[in-house]
């Protein structure tokens, strides 16, 4: 027969412990996610409600508040920002125009009168597009 030490009287008691204890830690964290969830949907909400008028004062567009109504409410990860339309082209971005300017006024140049005539262009107008230097728009 197997005698039990004291030591393991004690163990039911220091389980429930550890029990109640990552019930705690656990806890914590779900209710805070939670409260998250809800504080997004609510924001969400509030937001879809503003008119046009109050989304442009904070820099929203309606497009942008019902592609955030889409998302899940426990989804809080911030979106890529899309660039800005008013903003300066990079030095890439610049270099691609002058690239796709060069390239197309090549075409043009390469076309014959039929085909001219079939993109309605005249033979005068294409030749001023052609000889166009590649960093005039």
């Amino acid at each position: 027969m197997l005698l039990r030490s004291s030591a393991a009287h004690a163990a039911p008691a220091n389980w429930r412990d550890e029990v109640r204890g990552a019930w705690r830690a656990t806890r914590r964290p779900v209710a805070h996610a939670a409260s998250r969830a809800w504080r997004n949907a609510v924001t969400r909400r509030q937001l879809a409600e503003l008119d046009d008028r109050m989304l442009a004062d904070i820099g929203m567009t309606r497009a942008a508040i019902l592609a955030e109504m889409d998302r899940f409410p426990w989804d809080d990860s911030p979106r890529r920002r899309q660039p800005r339309r008013d903003a300066a082209p990079s030095i890439w971005q610049r270099a691609g125009t002058m690239w796709r300017r060069h390239r197309s006024r090549q075409r043009i140049a390469e076309l014959d009168a039929r085909a001219l005539k079939d993109i309605g262009v005249s033979f005068t107008d294409a030749e001023a597009e052609a000889n166009k230097p590649f960093w005039r728009a």
